[in-house]
């Protein structure tokens, strides 16, 4: 392999980042969901004190986590990640179906 052959392939290889920049987008989107989830369940308290129902933020939670866990399950082929994910996948419609049908 000649040098043009070498840079081609490192850039080929690194064309989402370096790995400090793959690091830090994981690092990113873990700090975000538990952002997200600690608002969720703060968010959740207030209704539920306020008598309301929390399964619209309920259904966010499940589904968040069981597409996470979904995703992971697929890519790294691991059936219980995926049976995890399908399973907070039917909470989160469920949740969600709770929620549409007190609008109602």
């Amino acid at each position: 392999m000649n040098k043009d052959e070498i840079l081609a392939k490192a850039k080929k290889e690194n064309f989402l980042g370096d790995e400090r920049e793959k690091e830090v987008r994981v690092k990113r989107d873990a700090f975000s969901l538990w952002g997200l989830i600690i608002l969720g369940v703060i968010i959740m308290i207030i209704k539920l004190v306020r008598t309301q129902s929390p399964a619209d933020i309920i259904s966010l939670l499940f589904c968040t986590s069981g597409l996470g866990f979904t995703y992971e399950g697929i890519k790294l082929k691991n059936k219980w990640h995926i049976i995890s994910g399908i399973i907070l996948l039917i909470c989160a419609g469920y949740s969600f179906y709770k929620f549409c049908m007190g609008l109602f």
